[in-house]
């Protein structure tokens, strides 16, 4: 958009000849003068332009999720971006002078036409009151303030008059510099957050009033500076993180995209970037918005305008992106080496420690070559924060490893694998290593009640041996098997790659699985065991009542105890 705005200017100028102004040095004074003295006109001309610029804002919502007025936040930060992109001056005397000036619209050429003051142009009368204040000087000195006969009385009222006249133009500019300086010193976004945070409903309601006021004062001055620089302006607000704040936050941000700035005139573009399922959510289950949006896609569709679902990122994508963190990280391994040289030579090292950094960059980087192959490419994230979390895991593992266990015991591309495997599936694996870790508690109980698994025994024939047991359990477990990827990849990627041995080997130093999702898997497993432990013993009774009521006949009792028979 940057690019395609400096094409639109270079052919605007080769149109008409004007070049385009700025907001910065000889053209902040021109804005200056022409905001005091001047109103802009609307031309045909510009009204024909082609080049926009655009403004770019970002709203991160989860910023302001503490505050009652999530959505008053995005307006302070509306604020905030348009002074620091035009000017904390010019915004601030806009405020103090020129927000009560419209904009003229006029055929013609002319761009601006002078304001009034005494039917005289502004300047001019600027220029005729500075004259009388001099002439009225000069007179107090040369003369004083003569009185008792009619030319000294005359000269006197000649005096006063002249005095009247500067001190009510001085103290009219005396007001406005005290705006203007009050608008740098108190900027306008610390004013709406003070007020925002107020918590009385009159406040409330006049912060309401002024939030309302700031939009059109803001879209105005847009206008003022799209004449000035002969073009067109549009403010692009881009919000983020809005499906981490609670639902009637959200819904409060939407309502002041559709509402504060859906106008016609004003000039903004908004870019909300969610996950549209998690909002849909919002919307359904606000409170404010009970019998309004049963349907959050609906909603969704009535206030977007352009929907843009980014499409899924392809593998050399995945694979381009891993490559550049992985060399930001190499950068950063070659940093703290170069720290650890630093040290070494101005004080005594621990036993060890420098062999063993050197060790684990080595593994780090045969690592991450790895993690660039081919073959991992189709189970890699397509999420940017995923990858970068994983190539710091594995830098964390294997720093892990290089300070506990033998150099010869540390594969690299094993714990490669190891950190995909709990990233992509961490609820099966947390379900599988449960399963090891049930078979080891039951077989240390006594061999009446189970064997543990074999060792050498691959997790994927783990996972199907207790795959029936998973999928009776799904209806309790279906949020945490929402956090993995694809089935089909899982049984891909685990297939013939861990053994129960290596499992239980890289489990005390995996630190990118959440501990408490196997907590859940024994509490599954256990309240399921118990479950089957208690319908096996009904069946036994029934079973027992069934046997020793066809051995009576010819009594009237339901029941009897059973015979004992010895052997």
């Amino acid at each position: 958009m940057v690019s395609e705005s400096t094409k639109k200017d270079q052919q605007e100028l080769q149109r008409t000849g004007k070049k385009q102004r700025g907001s910065s040095g000889r053209d902040l004074l021109k804005i200056l003068f022409l905001m005091i003295f001047y109103q802009p006109v609307l031309t045909e001309q510009q009204k024909q332009r082609k080049n926009v610029q655009h403004v770019f804002i970002h709203f991160s919502a989860w910023e302001y999720a503490g505050s009652d007025q999530l959505w008053a936040g995005l307006i302070t930060t509306l604020c905030d971006g348009i002074e620091n992109h035009f000017g904390l001056l010019p915004v601030s005397l806009y405020r103090a002078i020129g927000r009560k000036c419209g904009i003229i619209q006029r055929h013609g050429d002319q761009e601006w036409v002078s304001k009034k003051y005494l039917c005289l142009p502004l300047w001019a009368a600027v220029i005729l009151v500075t004259v009388v204040a001099i002439g009225v000087g000069i007179l107090l000195l040369v003369v004083g303030i003569p009185v008792g006969d009619a030319s000294g009385d005359a000269i006197a009222v000649v005096e006063g008059i002249g005095a009247t006249a500067v001190g009510v133009s001085a103290a009219a500019a005396i007001r406005i510099a005290i705006m203007v300086v009050r608008n740098v010193i108190v900027t306008q976004k610390t004013q709406l957050e003070r007020q925002m945070n107020r918590t009385d409903l009159s406040a409330q309601l006049g912060f309401m009033s002024s939030v309302k006021s700031e939009v059109r004062t803001i879209t105005r001055f847009l206008q003022f500076m799209e004449i000035f620089q002969r073009r067109k302006l549009q403010v692009v607000l881009e919000i983020t993180h809005l499906d981490r704040c609670s639902p009637d936050k959200v819904v409060g941000v939407l309502d002041a995209m559709n509402i504060l700035l859906s106008d016609y005139d004003a000039p903004f573009i908004s870019i909300l970037a969610v996950d549209p399922s998690i909002i849909v959510d919002c919307v359904e289950s606000s409170m404010y918005m009970k019998g309004m949006a049963n349907n959050g896609y609906e909603f969704l569709n009535r206030i977007i305008t352009l929907p843009f679902s980014v499409p899924r990122m392809d593998c050399d994508t995945k694979l381009r992106l891993i490559r550049d963190i992985t060399e930001r990280r190499k950068q950063q391994e070659r940093d703290l080496e170069e720290e650890v040289v630093r040290n070494l030579r101005t004080q005594e090292p621990g036993p060890g420690g420098y062999g063993k950094n050197i060790r684990a960059k080595d593994l780090i980087q045969e690592a991450f070559d790895y993690l660039l192959d081919d073959s991992l490419k189709e189970y890699m994230t397509d999420n940017v924060v995923q990858m970068r979390r994983i190539v710091n895991t594995i830098t964390i593992t294997i720093r892990l490893l290089a300070s506990n266990v033998p150099k010869d015991e540390v594969c690299p591309k094993k714990v490669v694998d190891w950190v995909l495997l709990a990233n992509q599936w961490p609820c099966r694996l947390s379900w599988v290593l449960q399963c090891i870790e049930d078979e080891e508690q039951r077989s240390s109980l006594g061999s009446c009640q189970g064997s543990p698994l074999p060792h050498d025994m691959f997790l994927w024939e783990v996972y199907e041996k207790y795959m029936e047991e998973l999928d009776m359990l799904k209806g309790q477990m279906e949020k945490l098997l929402e956090l993995d990827r694809d089935p089909e990849l899982f049984h891909n990627f685990l297939c013939g790659r861990f053994r129960v041995k290596e499992a239980i080997f890289y489990l005390p130093y995996t630190v990118n699985l959440d501990l408490s999702l196997k907590r859940q898997m024994e509490l599954q497993r256990g309240s399921h065991s118990l479950k089957q432990t208690k319908k096996f013993n009904r069946l036994t009774a029934c079973t027992l009542l069934g046997a020793s009521g066809a051995g009576q006949t010819g009594t009237g009792s339901l029941w009897a105890p059973p015979k004992i028979i010895q052997t």
